[in-house]
């Protein structure tokens, strides 16, 4: 860096004198001193060239893509940006490709789905440097050679180095995952792929268990499995110093949620945790106090609702979490509401702050039940509130996240899909909420679905207070967006909502937002034209007309070839839509 930095900084002179050196004909300089010069002019114009061999080596790593197989999906194209970047960088000049051949630490990638030769190659100029070692699923190996048994024999003599393993395959070939047990694995992935004829899961005809030793497992540091056939027991009570831990598909009831939090226990350290579609094999334990990991950034629950339940009492809240996804499965009936606050109490200001640092959070609401939680930015959210009536999750939003900065980051939308709108109840709720700026609703059956004449008389309606002196309202006091996609739509009723809705400005002195209006209309089948979802012109125009409408916009949901754009109509010398 230094050398290259005194090119850079050389005065005028000095570079003019460089060129001139390096440019002299031979009879006046000596062609030693003529090559010196030469090399000291190419530098001052690459100065990346004189960087140390060592430096250029982390600045090629830092452009490669993350070898952390954790982050890696099981698609065929994961590994693919790696190794494209790496060829890339050889075809830069030369130069860099004899130094990207000669960087060990680049080439350390191994995967089934490589061409023999490549596979070869790397295993050659890694050297002696720890192997990151991927064997994808049987469909990313349908059409790619080699195969399993082409490939193993190829690494057989360089497994001693894998350091990080990633392995998928078919349940009937769990027999040729090979031990583990003298491997000094930092990361481990197996996911295990079962046939769905295979009925009550806990009968899966697994051939054999994966072989690891305790010392192999005190060893790990990130390990994610999937179906993946383990004594349970001894593997939960080795593992220590964990940063991530996953497990998926349990099905034969011999994990306990004592023996998943002891495996936490022994990793203070943990910032990653997924525990997902696993059936527990004891009873609930009685409260304790929370145990708390100061460097969790992630959770992720989709599991039996008590053990989801369980975790979330055990494990203290940890302000450094960034991902929090909760979607309990397989109550066999309603939790108490009072149940659920109490578990969640202390989570609400993770919820809070997530919500906050998002672009806006979304509720969805499912047909009749169901309730969602969601956010997606920097930050990602998602609660299932499976457990609790709609009225019951819409009051615990409510209360736990509704405030002024809601709005002024986006506020709350309201994504509805189905008759949600048809209960006295969640109208009740949400119409006085504080911070939903946009209502999206959707049908689940076009033609036969619910209808949005609630929704429309609610709007138009005013509210008073309960206490003091009551003083009329609008219901929705922050909403700003309005979308109807592929409903059945009467103009007249969107019409007379509008008009009440902002009448209260005048009457009560209302400060109530203009309103930005998403509509696409569906015919009845005996309506000609019903593949149209443009609404007329005329239709249109009077909407934006009306006070208070910001925006008229048409979001078709069906794609209409040959419709442009608002034309001009010759014929009846009018706009009309192209």
């Amino acid at each position: 860096m230094a050398s290259a930095g005194k090119f850079l900084n050389a005065p005028a002179a000095q570079t003019d004198a460089l060129a001139e050196q390096a440019t002299s004909p031979p009879a006046t300089v000596d062609s030693n001193k003529r090559l010196s010069a030469l090399q000291n002019y190419r530098a001052f114009l690459d100065p990346i060239a004189a960087l140390p061999f060592e430096l250029m080596e982390i600045i090629f790593q830092l452009a490669l893509p993350s070898l952390d197989i954790m982050i890696w999906d099981w698609d065929i194209r994961a590994y693919h940006p790696y190794m494209a970047t790496l060829y890339g960088l050889r075809c830069v000049s030369k130069m860099w490709k004899n130094m990207v051949d000669g960087m060990p630490s680049l080439w350390t990638i191994i995967c089934a789905s490589f061409p023999e030769n490549v596979i070869r190659t790397s295993l050659v100029r890694s050297g002696s440097s720890p192997l990151v070692i991927y064997f994808p699923g049987p469909r990313a190996r349908r059409s790619i050679t080699p195969a399993f048994r082409e490939f193993f024999p190829i690494i057989e003599e360089h497994l001693h180095r894998c350091r990080s393993l990633a392995w998928w395959t078919d349940s009937e070939l769990v027999d040729c995952v090979p031990s583990l047990s003298p491997l000094r694995l930092v990361a481990l992935k197996i996911r295990i792929d079962v046939d769905s004829i295979w009925f009550p899961r806990d009968v899966i005809p697994f051939a054999r268990e994966i072989e690891i030793s305790d010392e192999a497992l005190e060893n790990i540091r990130a390990l994610d499995l999937t179906r993946a056939p383990m004594d349970w027991a001894r593997t939960l009570e080795h593992l220590r110093g964990l940063r991530t831990l996953a497990l998926t598909g349990v099905y034969d009831n011999t994990i306990t949620i004592e023996q998943i939090l002891s495996a936490l226990v022994s990793s203070p350290s943990i910032e990653a945790l997924t525990i997902s579609d696993i059936e527990i094999g004891d009873p609930l334990s009685p409260p304790m106090e929370p145990i708390f990991f100061p460097h969790l950034r992630s959770i992720t629950l989709h599991a039996d609702g008590a053990l989801t339940n369980a975790l979330l009492r055990r494990i203290g809240p940890s302000s450094e979490i960034t991902e929090l996804d909760i979607r309990p499965t397989g109550l066999p009936s309603l939790v108490p509401t009072s149940s659920w606050h109490e578990t969640m109490v202390p989570w609400i200001p993770v919820v809070q702050r997530l919500c906050q640092n998002s672009s806006g959070p979304t509720v969805h609401l499912a047909h009749r039940t169901g309730c969602r939680l969601q956010s997606n930015s920097e930050y990602h959210l998602v609660i299932d509130f499976l457990n609790l009536s709609q009225a019951a999750a819409l009051r615990w939003i409510q209360d736990a996240i509704i405030s002024d900065r809601d709005v002024e980051n986006g506020g709350l939308q309201l994504l509805v899909n189905g008759a949600a709108f048809e209960s006295a109840g969640v109208l009740e709720i949400i119409q006085t909420m504080w911070g939903i700026t946009g209502i999206i609703a959707s049908p689940v059956n076009r033609l036969f679905g619910p209808s949005l004449e609630a929704l429309l008389d609610v709007l138009g309606q005013a509210t008073t207070d309960s206490a003091g002196t009551p003083t009329p309202k609008s219901t929705f006091p922050t909403l700003q967006k309005l979308v109807f996609h592929s409903w059945i739509l009467k103009f007249d009723s969107i019409t007379d909502m509008l008009k009440k809705r902002y009448s209260m400005r005048s009457l009560y002195r209302q400060q109530i937002p203009d309103l930005t209006l998403d509509l696409s209309i569906l015919r009845p089948w005996f309506q000609p034209g019903r593949d149209r979802t443009i609404i007329s012109f005329p239709d249109a125009k009077a909407l934006r007309e009306l006070d208070g409408v910001k925006e008229v916009r048409m979001g078709c949901v069906l794609k209409q070839p040959g419709i442009l754009a608002v034309i001009w109509d010759e014929e009846k010398s009018l706009p009309a839509w192209g």
